[in-house]
């Protein structure tokens, strides 16, 4: 190795031959005078083959080695550089070097020491895991393309459902402005009969003043009835209007719970006749919120909808009750009903979308997953439920009492 003390010579030598990692020396003419056996098990050369070549031969980038000679020749060393080396069957090794010049009395370089170690795996771990990465972000496009499919499903499925409860609200109004309205014909088609017998009575100049009497009084009595049934009607009218404006609406307005309520149980009164079931509203008035009604009414019906159909499945008699308390800038709704109750094993699915235990009767999935979307994305609130088999179920639902408007 060109020293001319032999213990040194000989002592580093020693060093150089057990060293875990590759080791040569060359001379300012680039040929390799010095190869320990880590670099030769490293290039699958064997010692007498290297020594005297060239150490450009097994180089895979010539032009490091222009940039690392630069280096040495002006500051004595180049370190941490990367290149390529070649092995005896053609592959290549991915290797870091460091590089040391030895000078001779005159400080001229005499020989350049160089430490190389394999990073051919740790090349290997870099690509497997720049595959891994390009596929986990083909994998993360594809699921965000999937996403964006879900919500646009979702909000399908949420403006279907507005469609089907407004189509409900519609029949609901029909049928229940159709009794007073009927009663209201009626009285009126009365008023116009006695109208029409007193007129002739008092043409005839027959009428007597018993006769006008009787007919003010039938009067007085009908008009009661048809005002009674008019003014009711106008009331349904004007709430069923307003529920079905919020139907097709996603602004928010400000609303007393309480009063909200009673009118989305009136909408829901004549699906409520055909069960036996009492919904008792116990929030108390003067509840102001600032809200989307909208999302109140979809999801108070989708509830009442779950009770009768999984609380009540018998059609047995029971109780569903409404209440509400503010808690702070929150408000706290509660829904509670007296029925069947849900089985352990399915509370944790059953805002999962697609989860019914009445498949084939009716039941799609979906009336829970779009309350709890509603309450999380619409209304920025959560819902909990707690069950017990045979004593009812209880959702409670907390909310914002002042939403903010959408932008």
């Amino acid at each position: 190795m060109g020293y001319e003390n032999a213990d040194e010579h000989a002592y580093l030598k020693r060093i150089l031959e057990n060293a875990p990692d590759g080791v040569f020396t060359i001379d300012t003419e680039m040929n390799i005078r010095y190869v320990n056996p880590a670099f030769c098990r490293m290039l699958d050369f064997s010692r007498e083959h290297l020594i005297g070549s060239s150490i450009t031969h097994y180089l895979g980038d010539l032009n490091i080695l222009g940039i690392c000679m630069t280096e040495v020749q002006r500051n004595g060393h180049c370190n941490d550089q990367e290149t390529i080396f070649k092995r005896a069957d053609g592959s290549m090794v991915h290797i870091s070097k460091n590089v040391q010049a030895i000078y001779d009395d005159s400080h001229t370089i005499r020989e350049i020491l160089v430490t190389i170690r394999d990073l051919t795996e740790i090349h290997g771990l870099n690509r497997r895991l720049e595959q891994t990465l390009a596929e986990r972000q083909k994998s993360n496009q594809t699921l965000q393309q999937t996403l964006d499919q879900l919500r646009d499903a979702q909000k399908q499925l949420v403006q279907s459902e507005k469609m089907a409860a407004l189509g409900s609200l519609v029949a609901g109004m029909a049928h229940e402005i159709n009794t007073p309205v009927g009663i209201g014909v009626t009285s009126a088609s009365s008023i116009r009969e006695e109208t029409q017998k007193i007129a002739q009575r008092f043409s005839a100049g027959t009428m007597k003043r018993s006769e006008l009497d009787q007919f003010l009084r039938h009067t007085e009595q009908a008009c009661e009835i048809l005002h009674s049934n008019l003014r009711r009607a106008a009331d349904l009218v004007g709430s069923f209007k307003q529920v079905a404006a919020d139907q097709t609406s996603d602004d928010c307005r400000t609303i007393d719970l309480h009063d909200y309520l009673d009118e989305v149980l009136l909408s829901l009164r004549p699906g409520l006749k055909q069960t036996r079931l009492t919904v008792t509203n116990s929030c108390p008035s003067g509840l102001s919120m600032f809200i989307n009604p909208g999302a109140i009414y979809q999801v108070v019906s989708n509830l009442v909808m779950n009770s009768i159909v999984h609380g009540f499945p018998t059609g047995s008699e029971g109780n569903i009750t409404l209440s509400a308390q503010t808690q702070g800038d929150r408000v706290i709704i509660e829904y509670r009903d007296d029925g069947a109750g849900i089985p352990a094993e399915h509370l944790g699915r059953i805002f999962d979308p697609f989860f019914t235990t009445r498949r084939g009767q009716g039941g799609t999935g979906l009336g829970l997953n779009i309350v709890y979307n509603l309450i999380t994305a619409t209304l920025n609130g959560k819902i909990t439920v707690d069950s017990t088999p045979g004593r009812g179920t209880c959702f409670v639902i907390e909310v914002p009492a002042q939403q903010k408007e959408a932008a």
